[in-house]
């Protein structure tokens, strides 16, 4: 006896593998590559993860012709750049592997 429901179960369960496996390998591959912004001058420079967590922050003797207020305000814009940066990355690479079903959960 044939059983087409289970047939339709079992490749809905392999297709949901594949799909697993190719977010999975969206993921370590945004994890190889960390977002690495820059103010206008390199005067502050940022690194961060495919999920927005800042790991590194590089002010360079550039940073020196800025006010302690105007090279705060760069650190934060330039940190804010990188985030957004990550989180567009992350989304792109999430629509690419699930097609418009990503707008349904976005990242921001």
């Amino acid at each position: 006896m044939e059983y087409p429901a289970l047939d339709r179960l079992e490749q809905l369960a392999n297709s949901l593998d594949n799909l697993q496996y190719k977010l999975n390998s969206r993921v370590e591959e945004l994890r190889a590559r960390p977002v690495e912004v820059s103010n206008g001058n390199d005067a502050v420079r940022v690194a961060a993860d495919h999920a927005g967590r800042v790991s590194r922050v590089e002010v360079t003797a550039r940073a020196m012709r800025y006010s302690p207020e105007e090279l705060s305000a760069e650190i934060t814009s330039t940190i804010q750049r990188a985030q957004r940066e990550a989180t567009n990355r992350l989304q792109t690479s999430m629509r690419e592997v699930l097609g418009s079903a990503a707008d349904d959960y976005p990242l921001d």
